[in-house]
């Protein structure tokens, strides 16, 4: 059984959700629907990219909603052709943090290839930051395309976690998972990272679903299938909702699938579909508590 799940209180039956929106603060498109997913209870929880142009409109509807679950999505890249967000603690080249452009890679490759691992460190910090001092009570911290948890990166992302007093947003990796990861070449490297974590004082997930950025005409049923498949232990479903429109469409070639997760999350059937199901439906602020 999940070791922290346990010290929660939880039974080894019990099948505990976690329902993530990514990359809140990107555009005002985002943000809106963000909130209304939130507002809905099908999403629990969700992380804000803090270098993004609308992470001041995220962090001011915190300050007005302590309510909600939020966390930092600590990001390296920057993936879109001409929308594009800096580095927060450094413009300089040598930090490898920004390419010839100026902004943050455009690829988890490239990142992974030039930032170096204290610069890494210091842009982490700067980020955590900047959003508590935007006044964000921050619930934990992620990922954005996954650099962060890379090995070179992953020790410090896990000293930050512990250093903040917050959870990551950790898998509980095997070396069989990282195979179907295609990181099966990396893999000595991570499980020598997290053999080290301690499962009963850090949070780990048992299962994480994060290939959802795909169009499908009926992304109800799709996440209902996926909620109904959903294991005893710690799950963690993320996905990224964007309403329609002229910004959306003109940032992001996924807009229509961003936007049908903001139509499946922001139905509150979707909230009472998990609760049907006997799901225990948390976000990172629980996990917060039992630090």
């Amino acid at each position: 059984m999940n070791a922290f799940l346990k010290k929660m209180g939880y039974s080894e039956d019990d099948r505990v959700l976690i329902t993530h929106i990514d990359d809140m603060g990107f555009c005002h498109a985002a943000n809106m629907a963000a909130f209304e997913c939130l507002d809905s209870n099908a999403a629990s929880c969700g992380s804000v990219i803090v270098n993004a142009p609308w992470f001041l409109e995220t962090a001011e509807i915190c300050r007005h909603g302590p309510q909600y679950d939020i966390g930092v999505h600590l990001t390296l890249t920057c993936e879109y052709p001409v929308f594009r967000w800096p580095a927060l603690s450094s413009r300089d080249s040598d930090s490898g943090l920004v390419d010839a452009q100026g902004y943050l890679w455009h690829t988890r490759e490239d990142a992974i290839r030039h930032v170096k691992e204290d610069a890494a460190e210091a842009e982490m910090r700067q980020q955590i930051d900047r959003a508590l001092e935007a006044g964000i009570d921050v619930t934990h911290i992620d990922t954005h395309m996954g650099s962060v948890v890379h090995p070179k990166f992953l020790r410090i992302y896990l000293k930050l976690a512990d250093e903040y007093g917050v959870p990551a947003f950790l898998p509980n990796i095997t070396r069989q998972r990282l195979e179907q990861l295609k990181e099966d070449e990396l893999a000595n490297e991570y499980l020598d990272v997290l053999e080290k974590v301690d499962s009963d004082t850090v949070p780990t997930l048992d299962e994480i679903i994060i290939d959802t950025l795909i169009d499908l005409d009926d992304k109800k049923a799709f996440y209902r299938d996926l909620i109904d498949g959903i294991k005893p232990g710690l799950t963690h479903l993320l996905f990224h909702p964007a309403k329609q429109g002229d910004e959306l469409n003109a940032i992001a070639d996924t807009y229509a699938s961003r936007n049908a997760d903001y139509v499946a999350f922001s139905d509150p059937e979707l909230k009472a579909y998990i609760d049907k199901a006997g799901i225990k439906h948390i976000g990172y602020r629980e996990l917060r508590s039992h630090l």
